[in-house]
């Protein structure tokens, strides 16, 4: 898929990095750092639980968090011999909320070969000038990359398949869709419909919905593709669902989605001789969706018509603001626009 070796590139570090772990090849310094939270804590997850015996972490692990230690209580925590133990671990937990984390490149201009120090510096990067990221061994620096929206389906289908999972063709889609791109978030609800089911071999649609609580037919996500098919019976029937649950799915979440759409629509018309992968690098979106909800919607809405639902829907959302609105709720504003998109 167009895109995925984004993703690969983290990935494939991650297994380098656990290969050389469960062979016993260690480092004394472990930088991870990056937006995507979920590749750290699985190499973190692993030093802490697999290094060191249960009798050996009582005097050789300390876990420290970056809001309630220095960089000067770091070093000394490294400088420290183990105990009855060929190695010590020292694992520093949020070290984004460090300021002066970089100055950590003192120690590792030098550091204790029987120590293995872990900095867990989550949702950023480290400046990639600073000495110590210079200092430490490549090997074991990861930089994990947050995963863009339109390699999510891919990245999900990859994860299926590593637990042993088969599934209905369209779950990827929907886990991505509903879930969006926070990678544990997606992970846990995984482990819940395994949990619920030890002998589950295969996700389904309906397994999905059930079990997650995501609806298929009465959602943000139906709502648009039911505009995008021009199927008015089905947007008022998701609109009327909306009513009656109006903290779900109010005015202020619905807008922006469908703006989106009709903004990514418009551009298409302009595009749309190239290919549907290079349409959804290009917009950032996912292939699938592009082939099968945009392509046949451009039929339905021409460029000029997508072109004014946009100045529509940007009334509306200052409606939601309350300027200029003459409706007296949030399911009457949503009326109002679906009559006149769909018109």
């Amino acid at each position: 898929m167009a895109g995925a070796k984004k993703y690969e590139t983290t990935i494939n570090k991650v297994n380098e990095i656990l290969g050389d772990l469960k062979n016993k090849i260690y480092h004394p310094i472990y930088l991870l750092h990056g937006e995507e939270p979920y590749f750290i804590d699985i190499i973190t997850n692993y030093i802490e639980n697999n290094i060191l015996s249960n009798e050996e972490k009582d005097f050789n692990q300390t876990v420290v968090y970056g809001k309630d230690t220095t960089v000067d209580n770091i070093h000394a925590l490294a400088r420290q011999y183990p105990m009855f133990s060929d190695h010590r671990v020292v694992i520093v937990k949020e070290a984004q909320d460090i300021k002066n984390i970089t100055e950590l490149k003192t120690y590792a201009q030098n550091p204790l070969n029987s120590t293995i120090l872990v900095i867990c510096h989550k949702y950023k990067n480290i400046d990639g000038r600073s000495e110590l990221l210079k200092i430490v061994n490549k090997n074991s620096v990861l930089k994990s990359e947050k995963i863009a929206e339109y390699e999510l389906t891919s990245w999900i289908q990859l994860y299926l398949k590593e637990q042993g999972l088969d599934f209905e063709y369209d779950v990827p889609n929907m886990l991505a869709d509903y879930l969006g791109n926070n990678l544990h978030h997606i992970v846990n609800e995984i482990k819940k419909l395994r949990d619920n089911d030890k002998n589950l071999t295969k996700i389904t649609k309906e397994l999905v919905a059930k079990n997650i609580g995501i609806s298929k037919e009465f959602n943000v996500i139906e709502l648009n593709n039911a505009f995008a098919a021009h199927d008015t019976e089905k947007v008022f029937r998701i609109l009327k669902v909306f009513e009656q649950n109006p903290k779900e799915n109010p005015p202020q979440k619905v807008i922006p989605f469908l703006y989106s759409f009709f903004k990514n629509l418009f551009i298409i018309h302009y595009i749309s001789k190239k290919s549907d992968a290079d349409i959804a690098t290009e917009l950032g979106l996912n292939w699938y969706i592009v082939k099968s909800v945009y392509r046949p919607a451009l039929a339905k809405y021409p460029p000029i018509k997508a072109f004014n639902i946009i100045s529509l829907l940007r009334e509306y959302d200052l409606k939601t603001k309350g300027v200029g609105s003459g409706a007296t709720s949030p399911a009457e504003i949503l009326r109002e626009l679906a009559i006149k998109i769909l018109a």
